[in-house]
């Protein structure tokens, strides 16, 4: 890499700053808090030192062209690079720990995914430092990058893992064509075309509208527009490459500045000005938000990822309300994402769903880029997001109407872990259905009483930020439990909870209940309006809701997360 012009330089160096700050000379890596929801939750807030942000710390150091701060880029290299496990027979071959104090331990939570992250920053780094490296660094990195992309090679995660596929491609694809090896160079051709074939029959990645994930896929497109020379791999990256911007421009949402839901993951509700700052930098002078020049980034002055020009109007302004609608089609069963996108609020629903903290399964936004408020539906278990929960929906423009059962075979936590039959075993001290404001709200007009029960029929009218939310539960049963209305108000954020249980601890079995369900009635416009009732029908183990022209039907029992998503219907009937 040349030298940079000073405007790069100086905004590369004020990136830099915070995490100049967290640099450990002892141990010659980053040391920042941990940060975990998996094995290692129980050490949270433990300072630790972190394999992939030392190594991206070391690739932008390397960028300054400061001779000091490569020499640091370079002690950090030498002590990372050995943590890598280089034995092909290994479990853990190709991969790094997370963290620095692992290394006693071997690997306590081994994450193939390391492979990806610290080959693709390791690329970076031989791609544009090479000869500015001692020669026996480049020697040891070369070496280790080729382990990774074997790793990858070997893992061959399924197509549907959106991030960490291209990254993988990336990885071996930029790998083959370095040094030479044919072999790995075919293995992720085929991958590309694999991915691209399958991405677009689907309808779209599999890890659909994440503010979190499409940036990351985003960003490995983008290293694969500047360093792939294949010619065909060249078009099929490119084609992927508009999906992407596509899937942020037909989502956010200008007034709000906000990203429209559904979220399939995301891990904060209101969008990181990072992203903000970087969707600014890649467009043209008439896109101007005011945040990237407060937001620099370790990356921008070499990762130029330009929107289409086309595109650029989706990210100025809301011209009339209108409904983004996209189905999955290898889904099953096929998963439909809807977001109505208006000039006042955004609303957005995906037709079924578990409640992982992740999800951001029926969110709306408003307000304006200084204040954006949001709302946010979660199941709560013990004041911890409850993914055995199931979520069904089918919308119409800024109303929605839902459903929510139970799976009675998914771990309580994360879909992704493996179900123990102790799972469904819930021991309960709190149970919740959360309707999640944050924003500004200092004239909230309540019409329900805090602790009122949930009858039939029971429904909240609110008004924020010019707004009205009209909120009904048409039916809910949870075992023989008697729900209730709850309400919690701040200046900045209330929560409205249908409460399921609270109280002394207690033992729900979610295979031996016979009843557990939840309907829920959802209408937010500009101008207030009386709505008419919603229809409900028990019958045959089944919980049927209409409402106008929205119609939804589903197990009102728990049931297998196979099984309640196979039996669940929804319709919704045109105007005239």
């Amino acid at each position: 890499m040349g030298y940079l012009p000073e405007e790069s330089l100086a905004r590369l160096h004020s990136a830099l700053a915070p995490l100049n700050r967290q640099y450990d000379p002892i141990a010659r890596m980053l040391h920042v808090p941990l940060k975990s929801y998996g094995f290692l939750r129980f050490f949270q807030g433990f300072p630790v030192h972190p394999t992939r942000e030392s190594v991206s710390y070391a690739a932008a150091l390397l960028d300054t062209g400061d001779v000091t701060l490569s020499q640091r880029a370079i002690k950090i290299l030498r002590q990372v690079l050995p943590l890598q496990d280089q034995q092909s027979d290994s479990k853990t071959y190709g991969i790094w720990p997370k963290y620095l104090e692992e290394k006693p331990f071997k690997i306590v939570q081994p994450d193939p995914n390391w492979a990806d992250f610290l080959g693709t920053r390791l690329l970076q780094i031989i791609l544009a430092h090479r000869h500015h490296l001692p020669p026996e660094l480049v020697g040891t990195i070369d070496v280790a990058i080729e382990h990774a992309a074997r790793a990858i090679q070997q893992r061959n995660v399924p197509l549907e893992y959106t991030n960490i596929a291209i990254m993988g491609i990336y990885v071996t694809l930029v790998t083959a064509q370095t040094y030479a090896l044919p072999d790995l160079h075919d293995y992720a051709m085929a991958r590309l075309r694999d991915f691209h074939t399958y991405t677009f029959e689907q309808g779209g990645f599999s890890e659909y509208n994440s503010p979190t994930y499409t940036v990351i896929t985003l960003k490995v497109l983008g290293r694969l527009r500047l360093h792939v020379q294949d010619v065909e791999a060249q078009q099929l990256i490119e084609a992927l490459y508009r999906l992407a911007w596509e899937e942020i421009a037909y989502h956010f949402h200008p007034p709000s500045m906000q990203w429209a839901g559904p979220h399939s993951r995301s891990y904060s509700t209101l969008l990181d000005p990072e992203v903000i700052a970087l969707i600014e930098r890649s467009t043209s002078e008439r896109i101007h938000f005011g945040v990237s020049e407060t937001h620099p980034a370790i990356d921008e002055h070499w990762l130029l990822l330009p929107c289409p020009p086309d595109l650029e109007p989706l990210l100025l302004s809301v011209d009339k309300p209108h409904t983004v609608t996209k189905t999955l089609s290898k889904k099953s069963p096929k998963q439909v994402l809807t977001s109505y996108m208006a000039s006042t609020f955004t609303l957005g629903s995906v037709n079924y769903c578990d409640f992982w903290h992740q999800r951001r399964l029926l969110l709306a936004y408003w307000g304006d880029s200084k204040a954006p408020s949001y709302l946010h539906l979660r199941c709560l278990h013990n004041n911890t997001d409850f993914a055995a929960a199931q979520f069904f929906s089918v919308q119409r423009e800024g109303r929605v109407l839902a459903g929510i059962a139970f799976a009675n075979d998914m771990n309580p936590t994360n879909p992704y872990i493996p179900y123990k039959p102790r799972d469904s075993k819930l021991l309960t001290k709190d149970l919740r259905l959360r309707f999640e404001f944050k924003g500004v709200f200092t004239g909230a007009e309540f019409k329900i009483k805090p602790t009122s029960s949930v009858k039939s029929q029971s429904s909240v009218h609110l008004h924020l930020g010019g707004l009205h939310f009209q909120i009904s539960i048409p039916y809910v049963q949870f075992g023989e439990t008697e729900a209730r209305w709850e309400v919690t108000q701040s200046e900045s954020q209330l929560y409205l909870d249908v409460v399921l249980w609270s109280g002394q601890q207690r033992l729900f079995d979610l295979v031996k209940l016979e009843r557990a369900a939840i309907a829920v009635a959802l209408d937010i416009r500009p101008e207030a309006v009386t709505l008419p009732d919603v229809l409900v029908d028990v019958d045959n183990g089944y919980l049927t809701v209409n409402w106008e022209h929205l119609g939804l039907q589903f197990l009102n029992h728990p049931a297998t997360q196979l099984l309640l998503n196979e039996s669940f219907s929804l319709s919704s009937i045109a105007r005239h």
